[in-house]
């Protein structure tokens, strides 16, 4: 799944760089509700935090399969809508 996720193009891109915690996982959270079942949202972010604690906590908690990105200072934190 993680290999399909890191060359699978997203569905919908959130870009939350110069955003803190919980900024991210807010606003992934609520374009997550708007996605339908199997689609990509990639969540552009620069703060640490988020791509260590915040996001994949809400993709646990969700069972939403994902991967991180690393792309010079910017991740990009790839989740997939499940159910």
């Amino acid at each position: 799944m993680s290999e399909e996720l890191k060359v699978r193009k997203p569905d919908e891109v959130l870009d939350v760089r110069g955003e803190s915690c919980p900024v991210p996982e807010m606003m992934a959270s609520k374009k997550l509700k708007k996605m339908k079942a199997g689609q990509v949202l990639e969540v552009l972010t620069d703060h640490q935090p988020a791509v260590d604690v915040t996001l994949p906590s809400l993709c646990k908690s969700n069972g939403y399969p994902y991967v991180i990105i690393k792309d010079g200072d910017v991740y990009k934190f790839r989740i997939m809508k499940v159910g």
